[in-house]
C-alpha cells in the first residue's frame, strides 16, 4: 500500500513540474483531441488575447474557440473576410498540421500558429509571438535596402570579384557605366599579365592602396587609375573588393602644368639672357656703328674698283653683325619682326651660302630639293636665314663623323590643305635620343661638347619661327639621322618691302644740329655723315655741357644718347624740357640700350623719336631731316 502511494506522489509531483514547464514557455500551447475538442492551455496562451477570450470551457469545438476569437475584434481579418470564414480556414488548416500560419492581431502583434499532430491523435497548437523578431527582419530589410540604394546611386565605380578567375561577383551601375557590361576583371585590364601582378601585390597582405592600374574603358579608351582593394570572405571563396579612382584627367593636368613649368623656366632664361643680350648690344652697337657708317661713306669716296669692293664688302658684313644683333633684340622684346613677301628657296638658298663651307670642305653631300613653284610667305628675310643657317650649322656637327658618306637635304614644298610652305633640313647623322628631344629648344641647352655649343642657336631659331606664326619640330631616331622641320602660313595677301626710303630734306642751309653721346667715335662718326648732308654740327661728350649751350643757342635738331654716365637721356629731356619746349620737340634719342623694360616703358610714353645703333648714314640724315621740318614724331 505504501509503494502504491509513492508512486501516484511521484506522479502527481511530475505532472506538476511538467505543467510547470507547459506554463513557462514563451510559446502558447492550446490541446484539442482529435475531434478537435479543447482540452487544455497554458498560460502564456492565455496572456496573448485576453482574459475575457480565453476562459474556454473544456470540450469547445476548435471552430467556436477560433470564430469567438475573430469575433472580439483582436484579429486583423483579411479584407472581405467574416469571423466564420477566418474560422474555417483556421480549422482546415489545422487538420493539416500547417506550420506557420500567420496570425496579425489588433494590437501591433503578430503570432504564428503551427499545429502538430500528438501520438493520441491530439492536435498541439503552438502560437509564437513573432512581433519583435518580424520588426527586426524588417528593420534589417530596410537597412538593406537602403544599403542597395546608396549602393547603387554610389558614383565611385566598385566591384567584387573573385580572387581564383576573376569573374564579377557585383557590378554596380557607375562600374558597368564605366567598363560596360563585362563578365570578369580580365576584360579591363590591358594586359592579362597585369592582374598577375596586381595580385602579386594584394594577396600576401590582403590588401593595397592607390595601386597604380591602366583599365580599358567602355569605349575602348584607356583609363589612368589607382586602385584600393581588400580581400575577404563571401560563401565560403575569396572575392576581392575594390575601387578604382580615375585619375587620367589629373595626370594630364599634372602634365600640363609641368609643361607650363617648363615655359615658364625657359621663359626665365630667355629673359636673363635677353639682359645679357642688352649689354652686350650696347657695347657692340657702337663699334658696329663706325664700321657701318665710315664703310658707307667711304663707298661714295673712293674711286678704285677694288677698293671699293672691299669697302663694300666690309660693310656687308658690318650691316650683316647689325642685323644679327637686331634680331637678338627683338627676340628678347619678343617683339614682332618686320615681314615682307619672300621665297623660302631664296632665303635657304643664302644660308646654306653662308653656313654650308664647313659641309662642303668635309666632304658631306649636300642636295638641294627645291619646289619650283613654291608660293611665298610673310618673314624678315634676314631673321629666317639665321634660323635656317643655324639648322645647317647644327646638321654639319652632327655629320662631323660620317665624313664622305654624310648627306644633307634641304628640300621645300607646299602643303596645300595646311596651305604651309615645309622646309625640311634632314642629316643622316647620330640622331638623337628622344629623351632629349623635347629639350632641344631650351635655351642654354646643348648636346655639343663643352666649348663647342652655347645652347642658342636652337632656342633662337625655334623663337624666329613662332614669332612668324609658324612652327619649328623635329623628328629623330637614333642612328637614323634627324630631320628639323619649319612650317609657315602662306601669305595671304601681297606684303610690301619696309625698306627704308632715304629721303633727304631740302637743302639744311645753316641749320644746327647738337650731337650727344659720351664716346667721341660716335660723336665724330654722327658728326661726319651730317656734316656731309650739309648740316651744321656741334658735338658734346658732356651732357651738362650740352644743355649749357641749348641755354645759349637755338638748335633746329638734338641727337641724344640715352645711357651716359652722370646723366641718362630721360634726365637730359626732363632737363631740355624745364627750359625749352622747342628743343624738347626737335630731340631723338640714338641709342643701342633699348632692351630693358623701364627703357622701352619711356620710349613709349615720351612718344620721342629713336633709332637704334647702328645706324646706316641714310637713316641718320632722314631722322635729322624730319626733326628739322617738325616731323619728328612722325616716324620713330
Amino acid at each position: 500500500m505504501d509503494d502504491r502511494s509513492d508512486a501516484e506522489s511521484a506522479n502527481e509531483r511530475a505532472q506538476e513540474m511538467l505543467n510547470d514547464i507547459i506554463q513557462s514557455l514563451d510559446e502558447g500551447l492550446s490541446l484539442y483531441d482529435s475531434d478537435l475538442r479543447f482540452v487544455m492551455r497554458n498560460s502564456r496562451r492565455y496572456e496573448m488575447f485576453g482574459r475575457d477570450v480565453s476562459q474556454i470551457p473544456v470540450g469547445r469545438h476548435l471552430a467556436d474557440v477560433t470564430r469567438a476569437l475573430a469575433e472580439t475584434g483582436k484579429i486583423v481579418l483579411a479584407e472581405g473576410e467574416t469571423p466564420q470564414m477566418w474560422s474555417d480556414r483556421i480549422v482546415e488548416l489545422t487538420k493539416q498540421s500547417a506550420k506557420d500560419i500567420e496570425i496579425p492581431a489588433t494590437d501591433g502583434h503578430t503570432y504564428y500558429l503551427s499545429v502538430h499532430r500528438t501520438k493520441l491523435g491530439g492536435y498541439l497548437l503552438v502560437f509564437k509571438d513573432m512581433t519583435e523578431q518580424l520588426r527586426a527582419e524588417k528593420a534589417q530589410r530596410d537597412a538593406d535596402l537602403l544599403l542597395r540604394k546608396i549602393v547603387e546611386t554610389c558614383p565611385t565605380t566598385f566591384l567584387v570579384s573573385r580572387v581564383e578567375d576573376g569573374k564579377i561577383i557585383y557590378f554596380p551601375p557607375a562600374s558597368r557605366e564605366r567598363y560596360g557590361g563585362i563578365e570578369t576583371t580580365l576584360e579591363f585590364f590591358l594586359d592579362p599579365a597585369d592582374r598577375t601582378t596586381y595580385l602579386e601585390a594584394l594577396l600576401p597582405t590582403g590588401a593595397v592602396d592607390d595601386y597604380r592600374v591602366q583599365f580599358r574603358r567602355r569605349d575602348g579608351s584607356i583609363m589612368q587609375g589607382l586602385t584600393s582593394a581588400r580581400v575577404t570572405d563571401y560563401n565560403g571563396e575569396d572575392v576581392i573588393v575594390s575601387s578604382t579612382r580615375d585619375i587620367t584627367d589629373e595626370l594630364a593636368m599634372q602634365a600640363e602644368l609641368q609643361q607650363q613649368r617648363e615655359i615658364a623656366h625657359q621663359n626665365e632664361k630667355l629673359s636673363a639672357l635677353g639682359e645679357l643680350l642688352a649689354g652686350v648690344a650696347h657695347e657692340l652697337n657702337n663699334p658696329l656703328s663706325i664700321v657701318v657708317g665710315y664703310a658707307l661713306m667711304l663707298q661714295d669716296k673712293i674711286e678704285d674698283p677694288k677698293q671699293k669692293r672691299q669697302i663694300e664688302r666690309i660693310g656687308l658684313a658690318a650691316e650683316r653683325c647689325a642685323k644679327i644683333v637686331k634680331t637678338f633684340l627683338a627676340m628678347a622684346r619678343q617683339k614682332p619682326a618686320n615681314l615682307d613677301s619672300c621665297s623660302l628657296n631664296d632665303i635657304l638658298q643664302t644660308a646654306l651660302d653662308v653656313a654650308g663651307g664647313g659641309l662642303k670642305a668635309s666632304g658631306v653631300v649636300v642636295s638641294l630639293e627645291l619646289a619650283p613653284d613654291l608660293p611665298p610667305v610673310a618673314a624678315d628675310a634676314d631673321q629666317m636665314a639665321q634660323v635656317f643657317a643655324n639648322l645647317i650649322a647644327n646638321a654639319e656637327h652632327a655629320l662631323t663623323e660620317c665624313g664622305e658618306d654624310g648627306r644633307l637635304t634641304l628640300t621645300t614644298a607646299h602643303d596645300g590643305a595646311a596651305d604651309e610652305v615645309v622646309v625640311q633640313v634632314r642629316d643622316n647623322g647620330a640622331g638623337i635620343p628622344a629623351d632629349i628631344q623635347a629639350r632641344i629648344f631650351e635655351p642654354f641647352f646643348t648636346t655639343k661638347e663643352v666649348g663647342t655649343g652655347t645652347g642658342v642657336g636652337l632656342a633662337f631659331s625655334h623663337r624666329i619661327v613662332a614669332a612668324h606664326g609658324g612652327s619649328l619640330s623635329i623628328e629623330s631616331q637614333p642612328g637614323e639621322g634627324a630631320t628639323f622641320i619649319v612650317r609657315m602660313g602662306v601669305a595671304k595677301t601681297p606684303v610690301e618691302a619696309q625698306a627704308a626710303i632715304a629721303t633727304r630734306p631740302p637743302p639744311p642751309g645753316q641749320r644746327a644740329v647738337l650731337v650727344l653721346d659720351d664716346e667721341t667715335i660716335v660723336t665724330d662718326l654722327i658728326r661726319d655723315i651730317l656734316e656731309e648732308a650739309g648740316y651744321l654740327v656741334e658735338a658734346h661728350n658732356d651732357p651738362q655741357r650740352a644743355l649749357e649751350r641749348l641755354q645759349m643757342q637755338s638748335f633746329d635738331a638734338i641727337l641724344s644718347d640715352l645711357k651716359m654716365p652722370g646723366m641718362d637721356g630721360k634726365t637730359f629731356l626732363d632737363r631740355v624740357r624745364e627750359t625749352s619746349d622747342r628743343h624738347a620737340d626737335r630731340l631723338a634719342f640714338v641709342t643701342g640700350d633699348t632692351m630693358s623694360p623701364q627703357v622701352e616703358a619711356f620710349l613709349e610714353d615720351a612718344s620721342i623719336p629713336c633709332l637704334e645703333k647702328p645706324v646706316a648714314p641714310a637713316d641718320l640724315v632722314e631722322l635729322v631731316g624730319r626733326l628739322c621740318t617738325g616731323r619728328g614724331n612722325a616716324v620713330t
